[in-house]
């Protein structure tokens, strides 16, 4: 198979990124066209597409492919899976691949503690990339916050701001917090007083703006915003400001499709989108 192009699953289709990674895959970049093809086309069960043309799905020419809620009529027409779904819906996609000894590209926020040990349990049998946010942009500044966070964490007050359309369900998003993971991990390895005493266990979140200590997250849900984060580090001096904003959801797409690429059919244990473009061993 190695001259063969990588075949990819997608799921949620009727969705906002599966129709946009669908689009990506067959519109013919070149970066992707050489390199993969949509396989299959997932959606929930028993819905309405079932058995529609995918290319009629995004209103293109006919594709030969149709849609479809059952993955085992599907099972040897792909080889990794892309899933930007819903936590409960990514664990059935999840089981299904280790089952088949299918890789699988994890988009989908809001997981709790015991779905992300499925995700690492699973991630000893096959290969995954799993992130809360699939943006360059994003990856580069996680790598930027530790550093920082390291040089002037102890002696700042810290807040994460983040913003996304008012459709999006979990609060805050699952970028606030990586990001305040990220931000915590650095404070902790610091070995520092400062850090040290502050209380670092993520809250249980009520409400649209909660805070533990000196690290809060403010989440705003309105109108289309397709998502924007900010750091903010506030001295007695001075204020460092961090800003991402995603202009259009196919950042994320094409984020999902080279980690698809890169992890390709054998690779086995648990990635994310700096593993995959190299950022983490750069800073």
């Amino acid at each position: 198979m190695n001259d063969a192009l990588l075949r990819i699953a997608v799921t949620g289709v009727t969705g906002r990124m599966g129709k946009k990674i669908i689009q990506c895959i067959v519109k013919g970049e070149k970066k992707f066209s050489q390199k993969i093809i949509l396989g299959a086309a997932i959606t929930r069960s028993n819905a309405s597409i079932c058995g529609m043309d995918v290319g009629k799905l995004i209103k293109t020419d006919t594709l030969g492919i149709t849609v479809t809620d059952d993955l085992e009529l599907v099972k040897n027409d792909f080889d990794v899976l892309v899933d930007f779904t819903a936590p409960s819906i990514s664990m059935e996609y999840l089981k299904f691949c280790v089952n088949n000894n299918k890789n699988i590209v994890i988009g989908t926020t809001g997981f709790n503690k015991a779905d992300e040990s499925c995700i690492m349990n699973a991630s000893r049998k096959i290969g995954i990339v799993f992130s809360s946010n699939f943006s360059i942009g994003i990856a580069l500044i996680s790598r930027l916050l530790h550093r920082i966070t390291h040089i002037i964490g102890d002696n700042s007050d810290i807040s994460i701001v983040e913003a996304h359309h008012n459709k999006k369900s979990d609060i805050p998003s699952g970028t606030a917090l990586m990001i305040k993971n990220t931000i915590v991990n650095a404070l902790r390895s610091t070995h520092s007083i400062a850090a040290m005493n502050r209380n670092v266990d993520y809250p249980t979140y009520s409400s649209v703006s909660s805070s533990d200590r000196n690290i809060s997250i403010h989440s705003i849900r309105a109108g289309n915003i397709i998502g924007e984060h900010t750091v903010l580090f506030i001295g007695s001096e001075e204020r460092l400001e961090i800003t991402h904003k995603a202009l259009d959801r196919t950042i994320f797409a094409h984020g999902a499709l080279h980690s698809a690429i890169w992890l390709g059919y054998d690779k086995v244990g648990l990635f994310n989108i700096g593993d995959t473009l190299g950022i983490n061993a750069l800073l």
